[in-house]
């Protein structure tokens, strides 16, 4: 029973330290341009020393904040964009009159691509962890990502949602908490996309 309660403890406090680190630097990068790079950096430091808190150091989130402060927005704010463009699209087909069959068709496939981004820049967050790729390469290879692992996929869908539903009934934790959490999620859920992408690379290589 101790031992679960440590567990517990140690979870929610890495979870609240990570939470206060994407914060910090996302105000330092002015909020809007500082989101992508503080959710570079949790990735970066889960990655390496997972749940050992002792090891999570400002002067090195700073150093990965900046370094990799450039090429993390072009992505964001690229897949931003595209969200943009398709939510203004589905607005514009709900409004024209006498739908059609295809309108219908035009709308789905608009929002299924809105739904797509995000997941997208899921993928990007573990894969810049391990690989260093061009802006054009990056956005490529996470998309591509997204379809390896279907079951990951679904799980990041249905963590995400189960965290959004928390987070509407406690709104407190989704900034002192959740953040962090859903990056340790994201980490683990999706390193089977990053194990098969990396084991492709292997194969061309040999």
């Amino acid at each position: 029973m101790g031992k679960l309660v440590e567990w517990i403890f140690q979870r929610v406090y890495m979870a609240m330290l990570a939470s206060a680190i994407f914060w910090v630097l996302a105000l330092c990068g002015g909020l809007v341009f500082g989101l992508a790079p503080a959710g570079c950096v949790l990735m970066t430091l889960f990655q390496q020393y997972r749940y050992d808190y002792k090891k999570y150091h400002w002067k090195e989130a700073w150093a990965l904040f900046k370094e990799n402060f450039l090429a993390t927005n072009k992505v964001f704010f690229t897949l931003l964009i595209v969200q943009a463009l398709l939510s203004y699209g589905i607005y514009i087909l709900i409004q024209l009159p006498h739908q059609t069959i295809l309108y219908l068709l035009l709308t789905i496939a608009n929002l299924l691509f809105l739904l797509l981004a995000p997941a997208v820049y899921a993928v990007y967050l573990k894969l810049q962890v391990f690989f260093d790729f061009s802006y054009k390469n990056s956005l490529k290879l996470s998309l591509i990502g997204v379809f390896l692992n279907i079951s990951a996929m679904l799980k990041l869908l249905l963590g995400t949602i189960l965290l959004l539903i928390a987070s509407y009934f406690m709104p407190a934790l989704l900034f002192f908490v959740f953040i962090g959490l859903w990056h340790f999620f994201i980490s683990d859920v999706l390193d089977p996309i990053y194990q098969t992408i990396q084991s492709k690379l292997k194969t061309e290589k040999s």
